[in-house]
């Protein structure tokens, strides 16, 4: 996994090198701007995979390949993270710009001094999905954490490694292998800012993003109904006869 370069409203500019040239990325908004000289220092967030989130001053190089330059800048615009795919060839620049959603955050550890624009990055992408989707929402975390994650307040159902936490309008499901956690999320649209404040805890608490999936769980339906519905009493439903 390459580096990936990250413009927000608190760290809205960078410089990419062209030999003896530059070009200048300016964060305005809505939108990102492309000059052929820079004004100040260059501040932006850079994303080294499994390593962290820094804030740097560095200029950058693009990729050189078959005589295009090329480079990969992400931009938080409001709340909308977007990706511009910047081509480079015979002085003329271009992009195209796509909508990037939870993709964005896997495989970025939570250390460094970027972490907080990281962060404002994953409530913007989990914002649109509440907005995008409609009473249900679902999600799956794959995380690598310290120690163990507590959730007080919910009740809590064991069936192996699998524990299983419920409060009105929300259900967690939390299975653990090594320093691993995979945790699907239920909810309904009356506990959704619960939803939202539970993942966003559960991201603060991780060392290592492994996974997000949002309008999905990674684990069966089974397995709640495992915990809910007495075998005995699922036996007796399966043999019934009409």
């Amino acid at each position: 996994m390459l580096p990936k370069l990250l413009l927000t409203r608190r760290h809205p500019l960078l410089t990419l090198r062209l030999g003896n040239d530059a070009l200048c990325i300016v964060h305005r908004g809505k939108y990102l701007d492309f000059l052929a000289s820079c004004e100040g220092g260059n501040n932006y967030v850079i994303i080294l995979p499994h390593q962290g989130a820094y804030v740097s001053d560095k200029p950058i190089e693009p990729i050189t390949w078959g005589g295009t330059l090329s480079m990969d800048v992400y931009a938080l615009l409001g709340d909308e993270l977007a990706l511009y795919e910047l081509s480079i060839r015979d002085g003329r620049a271009s992009y195209v710009r796509y909508r990037v959603n939870e993709e964005f955050l896997r495989g970025i550890s939570l250390s460094g001094n970027g972490i907080s624009d990281v962060l404002s990055v994953a409530e913007s992408v989990l914002r649109n999905y509440i907005r995008s989707s409609f009473m249900i929402y679902t999600a799956y975390l794959k995380l690598v954490v310290s120690g163990n994650i507590k959730l007080p307040g919910y009740r809590e159902y064991v069936r192996g490694r699998v524990r299983v936490y419920v409060r009105d309008g929300i259900v967690i499901i939390r299975e653990t292998s090594g320093d691993e956690v995979r945790i699907s999320l239920i909810s309904t649209i009356e506990a959704v800012e619960q939803f939202v404040g539970m993942i966003m805890s559960l991201l603060r608490m991780s060392r290592i993003i492994n996974d997000v999936r949002l309008g999905r769980i990674g684990h069966s339906v089974k397995t709640i109904l495992d915990i809910f519905i007495p075998s005995n009493l699922a036996l007796g439903v399966k043999n019934s006869h009409i």
